[in-house]
């Protein structure tokens, strides 16, 4: 499989999206930008003294994730930076009212409100996003939304500097191990070896966290939200056209996940900006009345 570096990967996989349909096309066109810039962004923060994360073994053990009550304060700095390059290009690509924008753009210039929103984030506090979009008229899904693209390449620069010493925890949980977030899409990896390779024919599965970047190894076989194992409970649907792509359904939980197999990918996608070309699916599973085990932008559309 060919590998490229994460811009090119963006680029190349917004000309995938882009290709598909003329729907498709007009709402690449118009959050193109900000996938992009959000990677310079996270490849400029690589560049600067980043604090890093310690790795605590007992506590990943027992499913306790890295941010588990640690302040955001020693990366204040880099929040602030993020926000003061991402702030324009979010006013510019989701276009609220012009009061309305002013009201989001002054709370969030505030370093201090956005550290906040993040251990919100981070801590699943949703009451705080709430009480905050009810106070600047937006829909919470809105306000996350800005918060994610600010904070998200904050912590993917620090996870970058995890990676290794990550590869070698054990972490059989479904919820991200650095900042705890539910995976928004998991892959089906062609890079297997003959212990790892499964019955039928599948790579290993990786969940994907588009908070922080992360990827981790979990049960193929699993639902990731409640660990449902029972094959007479679980279901794969795969339109005809884009095998690659399935939809991944718990009818214990009722919730679903987006699966793309790596294995017939010429060449490694982007998977935060590939779940904008992916509506399609999440359409399919919410006709049946399921619920995404993770909430995106995306799949909130309607």
């Amino acid at each position: 499989m060919e590998t490229t570096s994460p811009m090119k990967q963006i680029q190349s996989t917004l000309e995938t999206v882009r290709t598909r349909d003329s729907a498709y096309s007009e709402m690449t066109n118009h959050f193109a930008l900000l996938f992009e810039e959000k990677e310079k962004v996270r490849n400029e923060l690589l560049a600067t003294t980043l604090q890093t994360l310690d790795i605590g073994d007992t506590d990943m053990r027992e499913g306790i994730h890295l941010l588990k009550k640690r302040t955001l304060s020693p990366w204040t700095d880099a929040f602030k930076y993020a926000a003061n390059r991402l702030l324009p290009v979010l006013a510019e690509v989701l276009q609220q009212e012009k009061e309305t924008d002013k009201k989001i753009q002054a709370h969030l210039m505030d370093t201090q409100n956005i550290l906040k929103l993040t251990q919100a984030r981070v801590n699943d506090s949703m009451k705080e996003f709430e009480n905050t979009a009810e106070e600047l008229s937006i829909p919470s899904s809105i306000l996350s939304y800005y918060i994610e693209s600010i904070s998200s390449p904050v912590f993917c620069a620090v996870v970058s500097s995890l990676q290794k010493s990550l590869s070698t925890q054990t972490w059989e949980y479904g919820h991200c191990p650095v900042c705890d977030s539910s995976p928004t899409i998991s892959q089906l990896s062609p890079n297997t070896s003959s212990s790892e390779y499964l019955v039928g024919g599948g790579g290993k599965k990786y969940l994907h966290c588009s908070l922080c970047g992360h990827d981790w190894h979990y049960k193929r076989n699993a639902c990731a939200a409640c660990g449902n194992e029972d094959s007479e409970t679980r279901e794969i649907l795969s339109p005809d056209e884009m095998k690659r792509e399935r939809i991944e359904v718990c009818h214990k939980c009722d919730r679903y996940m987006l699966t793309i197999d790596m294995r017939e990918c010429a060449s490694l996608p982007h998977l935060d900006t590939l779940q904008m070309g992916l509506i399609h699916l999440d359409i399919i599973a919410q006709e049946r009345a399921l619920t995404p085990i993770a909430q995106t932008l995306w799949n909130t559309i309607r």
